[in-house]
């Protein structure tokens, strides 16, 4: 992906629930995956919802009604690789899983069928002890392909930075998040984080010690509800806690709310 500022801009422009996940789902499309599905893996008692598979999605209709007909969610191998892995997936790496029941490869060859096929899976914590689940996937039935194609890592690590900034807006939209305040030094650490600074460069660029970054981060990762260095500093960004414009920038010489 070339244009992130842009698409970060496009989501954090959406008024709307809705319209976040339109853009959303749009952006992706353009990088090949044209459609996308937002899934409540487990109980979510933050919003008042249960597990459901489909939240919100642009998958095919029919498709929809076939797999909740069938509660599809039970044998379903992206759903419990999400449970369990908090690492971004392809969907074809489930195909050769020598270990896949029955009933789950053939969900997935069902699925190819109707035109949901060659995907990627996304999982994300949305809150202490519940999980969200983000498809993406190509619309035409090319698993054969997918098998044998080269796997573009670069596209999956951008497309999990902006499925957590969508993530983020989204549940932002239907259920506002409390106050969050982080101190300079937190901002300081983020902000050299995104410019790809190791844990140990930080330190002697901020002349702090490793246990000290260390100490930050896990302060950084209970404020922001974060189980990862991407997973913080998007929502950092996305929260308007630090500013991209401002990444490279000693905080200490620059005025940051």
């Amino acid at each position: 992906m070339k244009n992130l500022d842009d698409y970060i801009a496009l989501i954090n422009s959406a008024e709307t629930p809705e319209e976040a996940f339109s853009r959303y789902a749009s952006i992706m499309e353009r990088e090949g995956y044209g459609r996308a599905v937002y899934s409540l893996v487990t109980d979510h008692p933050s919003l008042g919802l249960p597990r459901q598979h489909g939240l919100v999605t642009n998958y095919p209709e029919h498709w929809m009604k076939y797999y909740r007909q069938n509660n599809y969610i039970d044998v379903d191998p992206v759903i419990e690789r999400i449970a369990r892995s908090r690492v971004p997936f392809f969907w074809s790496d489930l195909d050769r899983d020598p270990n896949i029941r029955k009933s789950s490869k053939l969900l997935m060859d069902e699925a190819d069928e109707a035109g949901v096929s060659d995907g990627i899976g996304i999982s994300l914590i949305s809150s202490p002890g519940e999980i969200v689940g983000v498809g993406l996937c190509r619309t035409e039935p090319n698993k054969a392909k997918a098998r044998h194609q080269k796997r573009n890592y670069q596209l999956l690590a951008n497309a999990y930075f902006l499925t957590v900034y969508f993530h983020e807006t989204y549940k932002n939209m239907i259920s506002p998040d409390h106050q969050i305040s982080l101190t300079v030094r937190e901002k300081e650490i983020l902000c050299w984080a995104v410019e790809s600074k190791t844990d140990e460069e930080i330190a002697a660029i901020l002349n702090i010690s490793f246990s000290t970054v260390r100490f930050h981060w896990n302060k950084i990762f209970k404020k922001l509800d974060a189980y990862g260095r991407v997973y913080a500093m998007t929502k950092a960004i996305r929260l308007g806690l630090i500013d991209p414009v401002l990444i490279g920038t000693p905080l200490s010489k620059v005025s940051v709310s």
